[in-house]
């Protein structure tokens, strides 16, 4: 792709959704997302108004002599009172934290599952116990393209949804001893309070499960209903 003096075309690829900051040479300059079939960023570039806005030479649409070519082009974040570009927000495709464009609104999502564990050992090293917790997703953050005009990127408002109530956790203990090992598991497939872990874990007589329930609880902060 030819890089022109109104135009300059940066590809972010980062492991989480965050603010990155991107220089640029020319004042007006602002941020715009490329956006797939789907709704989907798959792409990022800094560039005038005039030629990748609505009514600029471009139309809204990536041209034909690009990799992204028919794709459309949406303002995600405004040059900032002193006419400098902001940043950009993209995650990797294939990564379950797409950021996906709908209705003037940009959403980080997190719908990859949250995995913590929490081993402990004894002290002479004869019994390990390790707890563990998946769930199966976490918060979702917003923003639009409304909420950076004239702001330094310091300043973006971002919304964190909160957590649906059919999100899912699946917990598990493996305790290892000198002469034996247990294993327990099971899964919510809704939100729970921490009352009604304790009284489900006691229903399905999972006594090894029950008798973590403070390390349980603990990893589980954030999806308890409270």
């Amino acid at each position: 792709m030819k890089i022109k003096n109104k135009l300059a075309v940066i590809i972010l690829a980062i492991s989480s959704a965050m603010l990155m900051s991107i220089s640029t040479a020319y004042a007006g300059e602002e941020t715009y997302a490329v956006i797939d079939s789907s709704g989907v960023v798959v792409n990022v570039i800094v560039c005038q108004p005039s030629v990748c806005g609505p009514s600029g030479s471009w139309g809204g649409i990536m041209p034909n002599d690009t990799p992204w070519a028919g794709q459309r082009l949406v303002p995600q974040f405004a040059a900032n009172s002193e006419g400098k570009n902001q940043g950009a927000i993209i995650n990797p495709l294939g990564s379950g934290k797409e950021v996906v464009y709908s209705d003037g609104t940009f959403t980080i999502n997190n719908n990859v599952p949250v995995n913590k564990v929490d081993v402990q050992t004894n002290a002479t090293n004869t019994e390990t116990s390790t707890v563990s917790v998946s769930i199966s997703e976490g918060n979702k953050t917003t923003f639009s393209y409304q909420d950076t005009i004239g702001k330094s990127f310091s300043e973006v408002t971002y919304n964190t949804l909160p957590l649906d109530n059919n999100v899912s956790a699946t917990v598990s203990v493996n305790e290892v001893t000198s002469t034996s090992t247990r294993i327990e598991s099971t899964t919510f497939e809704e939100r729970k309070t921490a009352e009604e872990v304790s009284s489900i874990l006691t229903q399905r007589n999972l006594t090894l499960l029950q008798s973590k329930i403070s390390r349980l609880l603990a990893l589980l902060d954030g999806w308890i209903k409270k």
